[in-house]
């Protein structure tokens, strides 16, 4: 009984999942916009304010690079999606 639950709940769940629009990549200002909101509420206002520096220079550096590999991924990917770890030493 719970494999055909699972199967019948898969099948429905990406029942349409080709007929459906690729999301379209969000804008790096409006990503970390929405970064900086959601951190705001656990952090100080010193953690805040450092927070808010190290966004801006990854916005003028490394981010804008990061960026353009999504929108190029995004032109020949349905799932543009990926994850990126950067190691700074």
């Amino acid at each position: 009984m719970e494999n055909q639950l699972a199967k019948s709940t898969e099948e429905r769940t990406f029942q349409y999942q080709d007929s459906l629009p690729s999301l379209p990549v969000p804008s790096l200002e409006e990503s970390l916009k929405k970064y900086l909101e959601s951190v705001k509420p656990f952090a100080n206002k010193e953690e805040y304010k450092k927070t808010e520096e190290i966004v801006q220079k990854f916005q003028d550096g490394i981010g804008r690079k990061l960026h353009q590999k999504l929108l190029e991924r995004a032109k020949g990917k349905r799932n543009w999606v990926f994850v990126v770890l950067i190691i700074e030493n």
